[in-house]
């Protein structure tokens, strides 16, 4: 053992060097005139012999009882402590997709309590996932390579014992496979299939939930969804909370009319400036419009119409003053939208409004939502119907959306 080396020639060191200075001490007294005994006969050498001996020894003692505590304090300085396993988990990019594969994160947190989980997500994702209690860290990785190379780099250090990379793109299991991760498990596809030790394949039954997509990657046959669950800072639903209470009414609802490709997936704005209306009368509530900067020029429109107490919040807020407005409020309307999700994981009571997308495989998780559609047709790939999807949404009224939003309320 390399400090019992050490040891060893310290001892020898610091025996040699009490021998020396025993001998140069006895030496300058002698010649200082002190009264040291003249050499005589044997037994007098033997007696001096004999207690030079009994120093050398007594300093052998205690160097031996000082490498000893040495030692023992070295052993327990690098003695390696039981580290909580790390897993990686590569995030989805859009904002609904992450919010329907957190029932998974949570299921893997409950039947694996000690693992340290790490999310490796998109920059404008990360303040999504540092709201969720499940992970231990979440790093900010853009995609591009000279940042893929980094996190490869920095896990190759750490070590993790395994990744679930739930994308499907090539870049995304790119890090875990340069980074030499030994159980590296995801989705087929985008001839990525040899960077994973392995490729799980897609549900069979493709009429199912996405969830159930995540949950069975991390491990769980469950036949059940646990809702999302998120916690907006404490601090920031009461900034909000008092905000919008000096705006005038107590209570609140959402209306969030934008949504990603346009018409094919946003009810009219005639039709949500409408049942903002009546639900500003029914329930003498404030309404906040709420959506991204791209979106502001919608959600100011649809706030000019409804009057009143209506405000739009658009471009105003980061993901987690979103997540803290929809806590406050007490009901949101919603598109087929990533802010739907969102809604839900703040255990909002959500009315949905569906076009021709399918909300068996994508609509809100939960007990408090209710989806409105009218529409027996349909389809993913509804970027290529979008008149088709366009009439199936105005056909649904705000009557309708009304109505269910009073029914969720009052149950």
């Amino acid at each position: 053992m390399p400090v019992r080396r050490i040891g060893r020639a310290w001892l020898g060191f610091r025996t040699f060097c009490g021998g020396f200075v025993l001998g140069f001490v006895s030496r300058c007294r002698a010649a200082g005139g002190e009264a040291v005994a003249p050499r005589r006969g044997g037994r007098e050498n033997a007696a001096v012999a004999d207690h030079v001996e009994a120093r050398r020894g007594n300093q052998r003692g205690q160097t031996l009882q000082e490498l000893e505590r040495f030692e023992n304090d070295a052993v327990r300085a690098v003695a390696p402590v039981a580290a909580p396993e790390t897993v990686l988990i590569v995030g989805v990019n859009w904002l609904g997709d992450s919010i329907m594969a957190m029932p998974a994160l949570q299921s893997y947190r409950r039947r694996h309590p000690a693992a340290r989980l790490v999310m490796a997500v998109r920059p404008h994702l990360a303040p999504l996932w540092q709201m969720h209690p499940a992970l231990a860290e979440v790093r900010a990785c853009s995609g591009a390579l000279p940042e893929l190379l980094q996190l490869a780099r920095q896990l190759r250090r750490e070590r993790p014992a395994a990744a679930y990379v739930w994308p499907r793109s090539f870049r995304a299991a790119l890090a875990p496979w340069l980074a030499g991760i030994p159980r590296r498990r995801g989705l087929p596809g985008h001839g990525r299939d040899w960077m994973l030790t392995e490729v799980f394949p897609p549900p069979a039954d493709a009429r199912r939930h996405q969830a159930f997509e995540y949950l069975n990657l991390m491990g769980d046959d469950t036949a059940e969804i646990e809702p999302p669950a998120l916690q907006a800072p404490a601090e920031l639903q009461q900034q909000w909370r008092a905000r919008l209470q000096a705006a005038g009414p107590a209570n609140w609802v959402a209306l969030l009319p934008g949504a990603a490709f346009g018409p094919a997936k946003r009810w009219p704005d005639g039709h949500f400036a409408e049942t903002g209306r009546r639900l500003q009368r029914e329930l003498s509530a404030g309404v906040a419009v709420l959506g991204a900067a791209a979106e502001s020029a919608l959600c100011r429109s649809v706030a000019d119409q409804i009057g009143g107490s209506a405000i739009s919040l658009a471009g105003q807020t980061t993901l987690p003053d979103l997540a803290a407005i929809l806590a406050c409020c007490r009901l949101a309307v919603t598109n087929d939208s990533g802010g739907m999700h969102l809604a839900t994981a703040m255990h909002t009571p959500v009315v949905a409004v569906f076009g021709i997308t399918n909300p068996d495989q994508t609509g809100p998780l939960g007990t408090r939502a209710c989806v409105l559609q009218n529409s027996s047709f349909r389809a993913r790939d509804f970027k290529h119907q979008i008149h088709q999807a366009a009439a199936a949404l105005a056909a649904i009224t705000p009557d309708q959306a009304v109505a269910a939003a009073l029914r969720l309320l009052a149950g």
